[in-house]
């Protein structure tokens, strides 16, 4: 009998025989793991696990789809990660070399903890579980759902996740070259999601996104040299021309929204979405805890939602008081519940908002959008000093890396200065 070592196991190939009976040498293991043997001393070969006694088989078949008028198929009994046993089976092997190579990375995923059942798990299947899972907003489901649909679903949304590898990712993104850099940024996001699930799931190991390299097109409207910084000086001039617009009380709303970015750091759905009874004025502070539904819905079914874009996002903010002053004052002209809103009462449209103030914006001769209120606001607590972790803990970031590194990027002038306060001194004339 021919023995070899594969992992933990004892491999064995039989003599001929019809009986489940073992060959005598055999016999000090028991018989165990063995089955009617075929009449070829090279068509099977059973493996015995010595740690649990389980087997596994290597057999030919006939084929006449195959070349060589046979395949090989690898079939063994495991137990998954939660102590459950299973069968697993693959054929259509041209060789046995190639169902040995094939059973021993079953092997190893098994050793890392993977599902190695045959079930292709898609990316478009994955997708769908992940927009299923807590934490995602009705707003940000919308944003996902339509990218997916658009970049991710005919080239990927069939693909089995544990087929995607670096190669494949960076081919995909590649692509994309032409794609406009927002759009590039969301499937990215999106695709980490899918990635993530597929490793916590057990599909995968690792998901290598991380290393993937992205471009895209600029379609921004912004000039260049600009930034996502808004000036202490611009802001007041928008505020001044926003606020005092022909319907004075949605400009007055509008005027309200823009303190509300500055100030606190509001995201454009967790403004909307705010009612006076959110604010104590006595203690001078402001619960957050939902935000407005609005993406693809008409203004009629919009609606609140009382959950915020991460379990961080829900807190209790300091108002400063320039913004409190003013809270103070709209409430005695506002007689709705919510603080912003139309002067029917109804909701203050956070798209049409957007677009009306950076038309006001172009005319003061600067580039504009809501959330750039919110980089403004982190970016000013960073430059007056503040530690990450308040910095943080003030946005609604889960960790001050997050703050870190995507908010605080300032303009080349706010470099200058900053550069300029740190050597200040005066310089000696060396040349004196």
């Amino acid at each position: 009998m021919h023995r070899t070592q594969f992992a933990t196991w004892s491999i064995s190939t039989p003599l001929t025989t019809t009986k489940k009976t073992p060959p005598p040498d055999a016999a000090g293991e028991g018989g165990k793991g063995w089955y009617n043997q075929p009449q070829s001393i090279s068509d099977c070969t059973i493996l015995t696990n010595r740690k649990d006694g389980f087997s596994m088989r290597f057999d030919k078949r006939e084929s006449k789809k195959s070349k060589s008028g046979y395949t090989w198929r690898v079939t063994f009994e495991y137990k998954d990660r939660y102590g459950k046993k299973k069968k697993y089976s693959k054929s259509g092997f041209p060789t046995k070399k190639a169902a040995q190579v094939h059973a021993a990375a079953v092997q190893s995923d098994l050793a890392k903890g993977l599902v190695v059942d045959n079930t292709v798990h898609t990316v478009d299947e994955l997708f769908q579980q992940m927009i299923k899972l807590p934490g995602y907003s009705p707003n940000t489901i919308s944003l996902y759902r339509d990218n997916y649909n658009k970049h991710i679903l005919p080239v990927l949304g069939n693909a089995d996740i544990k087929e995607l590898h670096y190669p494949e990712l960076q081919s995909f993104f590649t692509d994309m070259s032409t794609v406009g850099k927002s759009a590039v940024a969301t499937t990215k996001t999106v695709l980490t999601g899918i990635g993530n699930l597929a490793v916590k799931s057990g599909y995968i190991a690792s998901w290598p996104i991380n290393l993937v390299q992205t471009s895209g097109v600029n379609h921004s409207r912004k000039k260049a040299g600009s930034s996502d910084y808004l000036s202490e000086t611009d802001f007041k001039s928008l505020l001044n021309l926003v606020s005092h617009a022909k319907d004075e009380f949605t400009s007055g709303s509008k005027g309200v929204f823009l303190m509300l970015g500055y100030y606190l750091g509001l995201r454009i759905a967790e403004a909307c979405a705010l009612t006076w009874d959110d604010v104590d004025f006595q203690s001078r502070t402001i619960r957050i805890n939902k935000q407005l539904t609005y993406t693809r819905l008409k203004v009629k079914d919009f609606y609140i939602r009382d959950m915020t874009k991460t379990e961080k996002s829900n807190a209790v903010l300091p108002v400063p008081e320039p913004l409190i002053e003013s809270l103070k004052e709209w409430r005695d002209y506002n007689p709705y519940p919510l603080i912003l809103c139309t002067e029917e009462g109804r909701w203050l449209h956070p798209r049409n908002t957007g677009n009306t103030i950076r038309t006001a914006a172009q005319k003061l001769g600067f580039d504009f959008h809501p959330h750039m209120l919110r980089h403004t606001y982190i970016t000013n607590l960073v430059l007056a000093g503040t530690d990450l972790k308040t910095v943080a803990d003030l946005a609604r970031h889960a960790s001050a890396a997050m703050s870190l590194q995507v908010y605080t990027e300032t303009t080349d002038l706010r470099k200058a200065e900053a550069i300029a306060r740190a050597f200040e001194d005066e310089i000696p004339n060396i040349l004196a």
